[in-house]
C-alpha cells in the first residue's frame, strides 16, 4: 500500500477538525435526532457548510489513501450530492442525508481510523529525522 502524503495528512487533519465542529454544533444546539436538525435552521446552515468543506478537502486526498478509508467508500457520493445541492439548490437539501452522513462521520471508529493515519504518518516521519 502506498503511504499517505503530507498533503493527505493535512487534509485528514482538516476533516477531523470539521467533524469536531459538527459535534460541537450538535452539542451547542442540542441536536440528538433528525427532527432536532430539521427544526433548527441555524444548525442546518453550520452543518451543511461543514459537509461542503469536508467534501472539498476530500477531493485533495490521493485515491490510494481514500481507498484505505472504509468510511469514505460509502460516504463519498452522499457527501458529494449533499455538497452540490447545498451549494446550488439549498432549498432542496434533504436533511436526512445530512444527518446520516454526519452520524457516520462522527462514528468513533471512523474518527479513530482517520487519527491512526495521521499518527502513523507523523510517527514514521519523526523517526526519519
Amino acid at each position: 500500500m502506498k503511504q499517505p502524503t503530507k498533503t493527505d495528512v493535512v487534509c485528514i487533519k482538516k476533516i477531523l477538525r470539521y467533524i469536531a465542529l459538527i459535534e460541537k454544533t450538535y452539542d451547542k444546539f442540542g441536536i440528538n435526532s433528525l427532527a432536532d436538525l430539521e427544526a433548527d435552521e441555524v444548525c442546518q446552515l453550520a452543518v451543511t457548510q461543514a459537509i461542503t468543506n469536508i467534501h472539498e478537502v476530500m477531493k485533495k486526498i490521493q485515491t490510494e489513501t481514500m481507498e484505505t478509508l472504509k468510511m469514505f467508500s460509502s460516504l463519498r457520493y452522499r457527501l458529494k450530492a449533499a455538497r452540490n445541492i447545498a451549494s446550488h439548490d439549498y432549498e432542496s437539501v434533504n436533511f436526512e442525508i445530512i444527518y446520516k452522513a454526519t452520524q457516520s462521520l462522527m462514528d468513533e471508529q471512523n474518527v479513530k481510523d482517520l487519527e491512526a493515519i495521521v499518527n502513523d504518518f507523523e510517527q514514521n516521519n519523526s523517526d526519519s529525522k
